[in-house]
């Protein structure tokens, strides 16, 4: 396990012991949510299932979205994690495994390595998965939703869509279908932006 302060332990043991996950999965999430202000993290680690994501208001996508009683244990402890960390702001009792994370930042890497596939233009995807084939990149700001299925990488424009969830519609070919405030949309309604063909990776 990674090194962290008598006070970071206390608190990794703390969470361990309440969620019953082991401290170095714990502490791997914390760095998970801490990388993202609280409000998201992306993970990957076996005893969640291996890579997965997490986003403040309910998305949370696991390799194994079937294992109902995982997803709900993953989630509690994103939440709590999250509502700790966030409390850094506005100087909670929370601050303190904030704190202690953003001393540790430089110290204890975070153990996914740089695997950016999307247009670098874009920066950091709020979510990403990847399954059967498809790998998909959300990015909340700029309104874009990058989707790779074998040689083609496409960019859609997510409109005025909010996106919080994502499913794969199986069948002869992977589709894609987003949930957002106005319901599940299917990809094909939105607007492609760009296109391109490469050699699959």
């Amino acid at each position: 396990m990674h090194s962290l302060s008598p006070q970071g332990l206390a608190i990794v043991d703390e969470l361990a012991e309440r969620h019953d996950f082991s401290r170095d999965a714990i502490a791997h999430m914390v760095l998970a949510v801490a990388d993202g202000d609280g409000q998201m993290a992306m993970f990957s680690h076996s005893e969640f299932g291996g890579p997965g994501q997490w986003m403040q208001g309910g998305m949370l996508m696991l390799s194994d979205p079937l294992n109902h009683a995982l997803n709900a244990r993953v989630d509690a402890l994103c939440h709590e994690i999250g509502e700790r960390v966030g409390g850094m702001a506005g100087g909670k009792a929370g601050e303190g495994i904030a704190g202690e994370i953003a001393a540790q930042q430089s110290a204890w890497p975070a153990a996914e390595e740089n695997t950016a596939w999307w247009p670098a233009e874009l920066g950091t995807p709020n979510a990403t998965g990847e399954q059967n084939g498809l790998r998909y990149a959300y990015f909340a700001k700029a309104r874009r939703l990058v989707v790779q299925t074998e040689d083609t990488l496409r960019v859609y424009d997510t409109l005025d869509h909010r996106i919080h969830g994502f499913a794969q519609q199986q069948g002869s070919q992977s589709r894609l279908t987003v949930t957002s405030q106005h319901g599940d949309v299917d990809l094909a309604s939105l607007p492609v932006v760009s296109t391109d063909r490469h050699p699959p990776n």
